[in-house]
């Protein structure tokens, strides 16, 4: 039986999962789980994942619930000899799993409680100015790293850069990381420029185009404009 993804595109998670799927040609069987009309919360889906959270891979026996442990159990399983996305050294998947466990904690929880401010909440009552302070934090942080390698984890992109990804381009709808000549931060936003360019990155397009018709349809935030791409 091949693997069942249960996915919303709204979801950051789901679409460095559904990336990663696009990179290593995995046939995959995709099950729609609509947050915004509270499916994940149906008696089906929780017999599934009780945290009733997306995206779910069910791999015959196997169910797996949290975004990151997928896509190291899709590179066990699928990536065969490649091993850029999923180093074979133990020292190097420990450096991915760093920045993998950087991206749960820090990145994915702040673009979280931003978003779910903004749709929860009226415009006038969310917190602009902690948001933006801790998305700030963010992209210095980010930046950090970028400085010690092309990469989050390393000189070649690894998973750590699609769990990454996702989030910071969602909290870059509201607030702009800016070009490589526009930016507090150069290093992000080249390494921004370098995932936009890969193929796959327009599955996580798509899902931001869906998320941000969203906030402006229902009136809860109206994205920034963005800047034109740089040669």
């Amino acid at each position: 039986m091949k693997p069942i993804l249960y996915y919303d595109v709204r979801s950051p998670p789901v679409r460095s999962v559904q990336m990663l799927i696009k990179m290593l040609d995995i046939d995959t069987e995709l099950k729609s789980v609509d947050l915004f009309k509270r499916e994940q919360l149906q008696t089906e889906f929780l017999e599934i994942n009780p945290a009733h959270t997306v995206p779910v891979l069910v791999d015959c026996d196997l169910t797996l619930t949290d975004s990151h442990l997928i896509l190291i159990h899709l590179c066990e399983k699928f990536q065969g000899e490649n091993f850029e996305f999923w180093p074979l050294e133990y020292k190097d998947r420990m450096k991915v799993m760093n920045l993998l466990m950087f991206s749960n904690s820090i990145i994915f929880r702040r673009d979280s409680d931003l978003m779910s401010d903004i749709v929860r909440k009226t415009f006038a009552n969310i917190d602009h100015s902690f948001h933006e302070k801790k998305c700030y934090e963010t992209y210095g942080m980010v930046e950090k790293y970028l400085s010690r390698n092309k990469f989050l984890a390393s000189d070649k992109m690894t998973i750590a850069d699609l769990s990454a990804v996702t989030p910071l381009s969602t909290m870059d709808l509201i607030f702009p990381i800016g070009t490589v000549k526009t930016t507090k931060w150069p290093l992000l936003a080249q390494w921004m420029k370098s995932m936009q360019a890969l193929p796959e990155y327009q599955i996580n397009q798509q899902g931001l185009d869906v998320f941000r018709g969203i906030l402006e349809v229902y009136g809860k935030f109206k994205c920034p404009t963005r800047e034109g791409s740089e040669d």
